[in-house]
């Protein structure tokens, strides 16, 4: 049977509902026309040119995204400007863009029970702080106590990682509870130290935060953004379930590209 995009974006929002994003996300219809007829659905960490791309030579006609696509709100149309010029790709090959960032987030399961999963803990639950990010982080255990050390190894291993960033003053103490939110949430350091965290793990730490961090003890890993790719396979497996459910005729793939615009040397 075809399904639209409408049809498809009503069924996820089922699963994380837009009432669970934080208020001013972007989430949602980015670029296009929901009511399209959607036959193959390319499912991406980020819309950036090579991923657009990607989606035209697989014939795709929907983009579903984590990172909204339209995150700053652009000025003028300018084509030269390349993300204008991605705008009009888009547009002109008729593919309708669907973001869904802090309510996939904050979903049970969402971004950081699959995040929790892959860095392996156990007894996992919510990280609560006091803030809007309130319910996004999860804190749990590895299944035997290690060095931070160790850990480091493991993480890089886990999330396929030639390197990370490591704020701490000793990588010989032991750690056994983990806390994780994906994404930019350097100020949530001290909801996971107040939770029990023996380390956290998140993105985009900056330098003055770094130095709070050492300041107050507490030992952070940066991992990036783009360990969040763990989306892609995930969403990908819960649309083609969905699809199935409801006998729509449409095909969803996962994106093969990197959009890691970081390389460690």
């Amino acid at each position: 049977m075809q399904t639209n995009g409408q049809a498809i974006i009503d069924r996820f929002e089922q699963y994380a509902p837009r009432s669970l994003a934080v208020e001013g996300d972007p989430i949602g219809v980015q670029i296009g026309d929901p009511k399209q007829t959607v036959k193959r659905v390319l499912v991406t960490l980020d819309v950036r040119p090579e991923t657009v791309q990607e989606a035209i030579d697989a014939h795709c006609d929907m983009i579903f995204a984590h990172h909204p696509a339209v995150f700053v709100p652009a000025k003028n149309l300018d084509y030269t400007t390349p993300q204008n010029a991605m705008y009009a790709t888009i547009i002109k090959h008729d593919i309708l863009v669907y973001g869904a960032h802090t309510n996939l987030d904050n979903a049970q399961p969402g971004m950081n029970d699959w995040l929790a999963s892959q860095l392996g803990l156990q007894q996992v639950t919510k990280l609560h702080s006091h803030d809007e990010l309130d319910g996004m982080g999860r804190i749990g255990q590895l299944n035997r106590p290690q060095s931070l050390q160790s850990f480091i190894d493991d993480v890089k291993d886990d999330f396929e990682l030639t390197g990370l960033r490591v704020i701490a003053r000793r990588l010989d103490r032991e750690i056994s509870t983990v806390a994780v939110l994906g994404g930019s949430a350097q100020g949530e350091y001290r909801a996971a130290q107040a939770a029990g965290a023996d380390v956290y793990v998140t993105g985009d730490v900056s330098y003055h935060i770094g130095h709070d961090m050492l300041a107050a003890d507490m030992p952070v890993l940066d991992v990036g953004h783009h360990v969040e790719q763990v989306m892609k396979g995930k969403v990908t497996n819960l649309l083609k379930q969905w699809a199935q459910d409801n006998n729509w005729d449409v095909e969803i793939i996962a994106s093969k590209l990197n959009t890691d615009p970081f390389t460690f040397m």
